[in-house]
This record gives structure tokens, C-alpha cells and sequence, in this order.
């Protein structure tokens, strides 16, 4: 299980062997989570790795934790019958351990990661577009101006979806082959155009934009050769030259 905590901007990795892992405690693990995230969270970029492995002849869960942060790697781990208490002690070792590492920092590392921080930020932040065109487009039904006018947001959306996918396991292995960036792109703008007028105003359009993302991916998922199809109509419309 993979996926990106936004809040904490960190990539959060979660593999178990030889036990299954419930819902209710997935959601008593995210609490940890959460502890491990707001203690890097300005040590940008990044992960999280847990590894819970349970061991039938002793009865006992082993969790390991691994954290990557810019030019070193922590890990730590603990064992004992219940899994949630090996869960929480290991996750108390790795906030022990980050608090240590902030105090002695590879500055370097760190330096570089923050520049790389600074022109993702930049790029995630496109500047509002001009609201009266796509108004006029949208009520003209002229989704190729629409989408024209929103050129600007092509790298930043499709690295938003690229990372939204990540969250999907079903719908990662699926990228390439019946499924497309590109195509869930052309999904998020066809729904952006659909449910313009609908768009709260105290909203950052861009904000507006990748909220989005979510449902274009799930209605994709269900139904994926239609919506291809409807993303490649609305590509080659856009493409096609002016009169």
C-alpha cells in the first residue's frame, strides 16, 4: 500500500506479511503516522516506510520503521504480541530519532532538497486564470478555449495526477496501458468545463482544479474504455486546427 500525505508531504509506504491488516487498524495506525509526518514535515522530501511481519511460531508482530530524509536514512523496529503496541513504540523510536537528526542535520542535503521544495512549490501554484474567458467559453460550450485558456496549468496538473494515482494500487499498475496521464488530465478539464458555473468563488481555482482529480480517477477506474474515449475526443477537438 502506497500513497502521498499531502498535510505532511511525505510518501508513505505500508507493507504487512503473513497477517492481514483490518480497516479499523489502518485507521488506529494513521494517528502514528501523523506523529512520524509532523516531525519531518519541513525536512522535505520525504518517506515513510512501515513493515509489519507476523511471526506464527513466537506469536509475535515485528514492525519496522524507516524514515528517508535528505542525506540520511533512520530505522528502527519493535516486537511484541499485539501489534499495535509493537506499532506505537516503533513509531516512538522514529520521532526520537528525527528529533536527533534535526539536531545534526547533513546541512548540504538539506540545503539542496530546500531549492528542490522551493521550485515544486512554484510550480504547484499556478496563477489564477483569467475567470471572464473560461465564463465566456464555457457558456459558448467552446471547450477548446477552455482548454486553451488553461494551457498554463498543463505541467502542474499533471504532476498533481501523477502523484494522485499513487494512492490507487489498482489504478498505478494500470498506468501505460489502459491507463493514461494524459488521459485522466483531458477527465479532470472535461469535468472542470462541466461543472464550471457550479465552482465556488471563494475557492483558489487551482485548489478548484485538482479537488477534482479524485472523482475524474474513480469515474475512470469504473467505467475506463468509455472515459478514454471521451478524453480522446476532447484531446483531438482541442487539436484541431481553427478555421
Amino acid at each position: 500500500m502506497q500513497y502521498l500525505d499531502e498535510r505532511h508531504h511525505m510518501r508513505v509506504e505500508i507493507e504487512w506479511k503473513e497477517c492481514d491488516l483490518p480497516a479499523d487498524e489502518l485507521s488506529r495506525m494513521q494517528k502514528g503516522i501523523d506523529q512520524v509526518g509532523e516531525a519531518i514535515q519541513e525536512l522535505s522530501p520525504a518517506s515513510l516506510r512501515i513493515r509489519l511481519i507476523h511471526h506464527p511460531a513466537s506469536a509475535k508482530y515485528h514492525v519496522e520503521g524507516k524514515v528517508t530524509l535528505p542525506g540520511r536514512t533512520l530505522v528502527t523496529g519493535d516486537a511484541d504480541t499485539y501489534l499495535d503496541t509493537a506499532f506505537q513504540r516503533c513509531v516512538r523510536k522514529l520521532v526520537q530519532r528525527v528529533s536527533l537528526y534535526k539536531e545534526n542535520p547533513d546541512q548540504r542535503a538539506t540545503e539542496l532538497a530546500s531549492r528542490q521544495a522551493i521550485r515544486e512549490r512554484e510550480m504547484m501554484a499556478p496563477t489564477d486564470p483569467d475567470t471572464g474567458i473560461l465564463g465566456t467559453a464555457v457558456t459558448a460550450g467552446n471547450y477548446r478555449k477552455f482548454r486553451t485558456a488553461l494551457i498554463g496549468y498543463e505541467d502542474w496538473l499533471r504532476q498533481r495526477v501523477g502523484r494522485w494515482v499513487q494512492r490507487y494500487p489498482e489504478a498505478e499498475k494500470q498506468i501505460g496501458d489502459a491507463l493514461r496521464i494524459g488521459d485522466i488530465v483531458e477527465e479532470v478539464y472535461l469535468n472542470a468545463f462541466e461543472s464550471y458555473q457550479q465552482r465556488p468563488t471563494e475557492v483558489p481555482f487551482h485548489q478548484w482544479l485538482e479537488d477534482l482529480i479524485d472523482p475524474s480517477l474513480k469515474e475512470m477506474l469504473r467505467h475506463p474504455d468509455e472515459e478514454r474515449e471521451n478524453a480522446g475526443r476532447a484531446r483531438t477537438m482541442r487539436e484541431t486546427p481553427l478555421d
